[in-house]
């Protein structure tokens, strides 16, 4: 490949003065070792009670079964006293046999969804596995109810003669703030999403409603307003690696009428938002960090009303990324500020980045001041880490499933 000499001197340039390792940054927020309350390995979801005395976490489990060729897999519900490492109660929802594939593969049977929350009331679990609602009593996990979800439906295409089928997976689930309802979104092919309400007390489907144009498959889940009336979701207008448009990208649903009420452009490839009591939207960017881009993105602070540009929040040398979380109380925010690095392909002439550290920071979200950015926490899955509901604690599911204790 042929490089112009503008654009290589522009690449020399940002390696010799640009790359993560000697980016010139924000001052980084105070890091501070935080007491970590190990939890189960490789945890699919987990969610910390109101009151941030228990966790409820679900994971999937596999076990030899009858012959060498099957295998059994379980999603098991299991409810924790985080801090004396005992295991309170546990709720088996589902268990299927699975025979090897001729590789001698086994897949995990349920697809979709894997998602675990509290009521804001912490009366209730909500365990979302696979097309499947269980409603679970909190205290010992019994289970109420369970509510088999409608779905959008497979769709079919015919490529090069081959009939493709492609099945909708729910890729988030969040319990309205009165606790009365659940919504659920479902990502069918990348830019085909639809939000599905569910009444939690009768089990019925109350509403629903297909998502805007865009890239709702990279979405990383739902807001629900504090006040229960509009459901917001962040679907980014480009490809992640490429650069946004100026089409909106974050989106208020009425939850009465799943009529569009607000919409508004953040100007990043947002995946992930948070909304305010007071109508403040925060948007951090999903963005692949590039040679001259990408190298320093702030959490960015909007007006959900006007859709006006408030306020930029900084983060450690490489900025705020992938995920923000606010707990329920509206006193502190959460966003991943791991460190990031360029690695650039000069064969192919493309780069691509890479998490140097992983660290997660927490903020004030009534005066921006930063609280505390963690240790660097090998294997932390940016995506998942969430902030309980008074702010007092994080927890984090996958490689490095555990809850943190914060200042």
């Amino acid at each position: 490949m042929r490089v112009s000499a503008s654009v290589a001197s522009a690449v020399l340039f940002a390696f010799s003065f640009g790359t993560a390792d000697s980016v010139l940054g924000d001052s980084p927020a105070p890091q501070k070792q935080l007491k970590t309350y190990p939890l189960p390995d490789n945890l699919n979801s987990a969610d910390i009670s109101p009151d941030e005395q228990w966790v409820v976490t679900e994971s999937t489990t596999m076990a030899d079964a009858s012959n060498a060729t099957t295998r059994t897999f379980t999603d098991v519900v299991q409810l924790w006293n985080f801090r004396e490492d005992r295991l309170v109660s546990a709720f088996n929802a589902e268990r299927v046999d699975v025979e090897a594939s001729p590789k001698g593969f086994f897949r995990n049977p349920a697809r979709g969804g894997h998602i675990v929350r509290y009521s804001p009331n912490g009366n209730l679990v909500v365990a979302l596995i696979g097309q499947t609602i269980h409603v679970l009593r909190a205290t010992d996990l019994y289970e109420l109810r369970t509510i088999a979800l409608v779905g959008p439906g497979n769709t079919t295409r015919t490529i090069h003669g081959h009939t493709v089928v492609n099945v909708p997976r729910v890729t988030a689930a969040e319990i309205s703030p009165d606790g009365n309802a659940v919504a659920v979104l479902w990502v069918g092919e990348l830019l085909d999403g639809k939000i599905e309400l569910y009444d939690l007390s009768s089990g019925r489907s109350i509403q629903s409603w297909n998502t805007p144009q865009g890239w709702v498959t990279f979405t990383k889940g739902l807001a629900w307003h504090p006040d229960g009336q509009l459901l917001l979701i962040a679907i980014p207008n480009e490809t992640p690696c490429g650069s946004p448009n100026n089409e909106p990208d974050v989106f208020a649903f009425d939850v009465q009428t799943g009529n569009l009420k607000y919409k508004f452009s953040t100007g990043l490839l947002t995946v992930s938002i948070a909304v305010t009591a007071d109508n403040r939207v925060l948007a951090v960017e999903g963005d692949c960090m590039g040679v001259l881009k990408d190298r320093n993105p702030k959490l960015r602070i909007f007006d959900l009303i006007t859709g006006k540009h408030l306020r930029d929040v900084s983060g450690r040398e490489t900025g705020v990324r992938y995920l923000v979380s606010a707990s329920a109380d509206g006193s502190r925010f959460l966003g991943f500020t791991g460190k990031m690095k360029t690695k650039f392909d000069w064969i192919d002439f493309v780069s691509n980045d890479a998490v140097v550290d992983r660290t997660f920071s927490v903020w004030n979200l009534n005066t921006y001041d930063e609280v505390v950015t963690s240790q660097d926490i090998p294997g932390l899955n940016p995506a998942t880490i969430r902030l309980s509901s008074k702010g007092r604690y994080a927890v984090s599911v996958g490689k490095s499933s555990a809850v943190y204790e914060l200042p």
